[in-house]
């Protein structure tokens, strides 16, 4: 009978089951023998749900919308397709996340797909390159320009003028189509990792401001005809084709994030902030809590 299942609701049964947010994590690793069953922080909820959202709309754009319909197989090609375009750090957590999931009550009858995780783990961990910290591009806007789709260049545009994560960059077109004409040329990125609220003031930068606006605008057309998750899937396709082709260091796209910080710290010290105010204000921007983070950044 669980086998019936759509895929959908696994995932809202899964959120009940694991709901730990205000649990105590040490005791329920004792209730349960050492590894909770449960999601005890918002960071790793908000991480884990967004690689299973992934996986389900990748399978709906299979035809395959229950879950008696996954197999084995297709849960390996999910993940030896996104192993080439990330980071073994990043391939551990999508593993992690996906176990869980196939853990839940829904997916009592499949748990043949948890052994093949496992089987395959050092095989996917293999094929992702090593974990490291994002680089800069020495030349973004280029390779901006050498993008092939006109939605992909809005996303690298909005995450190297604020500094986006990558799953902030839907939040930003949203908040920016939303905002009421004649507001402050502020911009709010809610809930970005660990929950936090990232605040970025561009009266200093209306230009840019303009800018980030007009690619959100365009963007935000495209999310409502194609999605974010295809759109996000494809852009790290084609920002890895343009680092290539442009024999540019690839990290991921991270590297604009990188680029952010990097530009914004020069910008502020050539006003003649001291370097300590500059990097607050980057650390604030960045949503970290600690200069250091900022630092590592900067010196990258």
């Amino acid at each position: 009978m669980s086998r019936g299942y759509t895929l959908r609701y696994s995932i809202v049964q899964f959120a009940k089951e694991t709901n730990g947010i205000k649990e105590s994590k040490h005791k329920a690793k004792k209730e349960y023998g050492g590894i909770s069953p449960k999601i005890h922080s918002f960071a790793t909820k908000t991480r884990y749900f967004g690689i299973i959202n992934d996986f389900v709309d990748w399978l709906y754009r299979q035809g395959i919308k229950r879950v008696n319909q996954v197999t084995t197989d297709k849960v390996i090609q999910f993940l030896r397709e996104k192993a080439f375009r990330t980071t073994q750090k990043t391939m551990r957590t999508n593993m992690a996340a996906l176990k869980k999931f196939f853990q839940s009550s829904p997916w009592v009858e499949k748990r043949e797909l948890v052994e093949a995780i496992e089987a395959v783990y050092h095989e996917i961990l293999y094929l992702a390159r090593e974990s490291g910290e994002a680089k800069p591009f020495s030349n973004p806007e280029r390779v901006i320009d050498h993008l092939k789709e006109p939605q992909h260049k809005s996303v690298a545009t909005i995450q190297i003028e604020t500094g986006a994560r990558i799953d902030d960059v839907p939040k930003v077109a949203n908040f920016m189509i939303n905002q009421t004409p004649g507001k402050d040329f502020l911009i709010v990125i809610e809930k970005s990792k660990g929950g936090r609220d990232r605040e970025l003031d561009f009266s200093d930068r209306v230009e840019k401001f303009m800018r980030i606006r007009d690619e959100a605008l365009l963007l935000s057309i495209y999310i409502r005809k194609k999605g974010w998750r295809s759109i996000k899937e494809e852009y790290y396709e084609d920002l890895k084709n343009a680092a290539s082709a442009l024999k540019e260091t690839y990290t991921g796209a991270h590297a604009f994030r990188v680029n952010y910080a990097q530009r914004r710290i020069q910008e502020l010290l050539e006003r003649g902030l001291p370097e300590k105010e500059a990097l607050k204000i980057v650390t604030k921007e960045l949503g970290h809590n600690r200069v250091s983070m900022a630092k590592s950044y900067v010196n990258r």
